[in-house]
């Protein structure tokens, strides 16, 4: 009898258990989540996700603030908006309920937006250029052109391309005279940045090659398991970096006692920045893909815009050591009769520096731009690149 009293309370117990676990999930989701339907939104400050419906009030605010005029496609199309995994795709920025989000949208949202309309606009590139890149204010400047963002975290030539190839391999139409902006990052053309076959997931998920679930999976899937054992891994993960690694700056917001000062700043990106005394020459073949990339879009009428970032220090001149940046002398291989290099990484036509997109106040972390300094920096972008090239297709510079 006592044996079987504590089977019983054993299996009482787990249940409990499983029945909390899922609901604690229901009300505190993380990145594994999945709502395909809904839009999935990242709080900057807390980390925590929230979820709101793409037909109501503020589901229709955010859908003007970042995708103008495709607003109407995604009301109307039954097609999942938020990402299926809590891998970094696109994830640009915006003010909701008071606080910064990023959006975690599906990646192959753009392709069912282009079937709309053809885009006049579309963004290539990684971090750097999503986290500085505001849609808001290029579609409350331009709220009748078309934009598709195709940044994806980590990027390398070989998905930028291959991102493009696969919308023409879908029959979707270029329109002539697009506008490509590759946001380009020195670290993603070297050839010890990742490898051509590194965003095979990215594929997978435009693609909509989904695994087919077993039973087992659906009822760890309708548990919430998955989440659990990632919030555990991340935990452990975090606990690990913080004893062994001291402590991990990508991702990492500045602490504010140093940002009192731009001394105390630069202070801050020295202290944190990896010893690197080598050239960084580019990587002849991922130069070969960028170029093959301008071939493709010159056969299509589209013009290849490359874009020197507002690189922060840590990314330029502090995280290579000799203190020289290796990038213009490199880009000079990128040489193509479809390629326009501008470097807006600094203006001094404007007065404009480095430092000056990122203080006071405009910095997430050493190497991303917060909401607002994606705001002054897409209002710059526009003013030196794109009002030009939208309303006279050419380039004055």
């Amino acid at each position: 009898m006592a044996y079987k009293r504590t089977v019983i309370i054993l299996s009482t117990l787990f249940t409990l258990l499983l029945a909390a676990n899922k609901f604690y999930y229901s009300l505190h989701p993380n990145q594994l989540t999945i709502r395909p339907a809904s839009l999935s939104l990242l709080n900057e400050r807390t980390h925590n996700i929230s979820f709101v419906k793409r037909d109501s009030d503020q589901g229709r605010t955010i859908l003007r603030k970042m995708y103008g005029r495709y607003d109407s496609c995604i009301l109307t199309g039954a097609w999942p908006v938020s990402t299926p995994s809590a891998a970094e795709f696109t994830l640009p920025q915006l003010r909701y309920n008071g606080d910064d989000h990023i959006l975690r949208e599906h990646p192959g949202l753009r392709y069912r937006l282009w079937q709309c309309d053809a885009p006049d606009v579309i963004l290539l590139g990684s971090s750097m250029f999503f986290c500085g890149f505001s849609r808001e204010v290029f579609f409350d400047k331009y709220p009748g052109k078309y934009l598709l963002d195709f940044t994806t975290g980590n990027n390398t030539p070989f998905i930028a391309s291959w991102l493009m190839r696969y919308a023409d391999s879908s029959g979707l139409k270029f329109k002539p005279g697009t506008i490509v902006l590759y946001g380009m990052n020195r670290v993603e053309m070297l050839a010890s940045y990742k490898d051509s076959n590194s965003h095979d997931y990215v594929k997978q998920a435009v693609a909509g090659k989904i695994e087919k679930r077993t039973l087992d999976k659906e009822i760890e899937q309708f548990l919430h398991i998955p989440e659990l054992r990632y919030d555990l891994a991340t935990t452990l993960k975090d606990k690990y970096n913080a004893w062994f690694r001291n402590a991990n700056v990508y991702r990492a917001a500045v602490p504010k006692k140093y940002l009192v000062n731009e001394e105390a700043l630069i202070e801050y990106i020295k202290n944190e920045a990896l010893v690197n005394n080598s050239t960084q020459e580019f990587d002849p073949g991922r130069v070969k893909e960028v170029q093959a990339l301008a071939d493709f879009l010159q056969q299509r009428d589209c013009k290849l815009v490359i874009l020197k970032l507002p690189q922060s220090l840590y990314n330029d001149k502090v995280l290579n050591t000799t203190g020289y940046s290796w990038f213009d002398q490199e880009m000079q291989k990128l040489e193509h009769e479809n390629i326009r290099y501008i470097d807006v990484s600094g203006l001094p036509g404007l007065g404009l520096t480095q430092l000056d997109y990122i203080w006071p106040g405009s910095i997430f972390d050493p190497e991303h731009l917060n909401l607002q300094g994606a705001k002054k920096f897409t209002n710059v972008l526009m003013r030196q690149v794109l009002d030009t090239m939208l309303q006279k297709k050419d380039i004055i510079y």
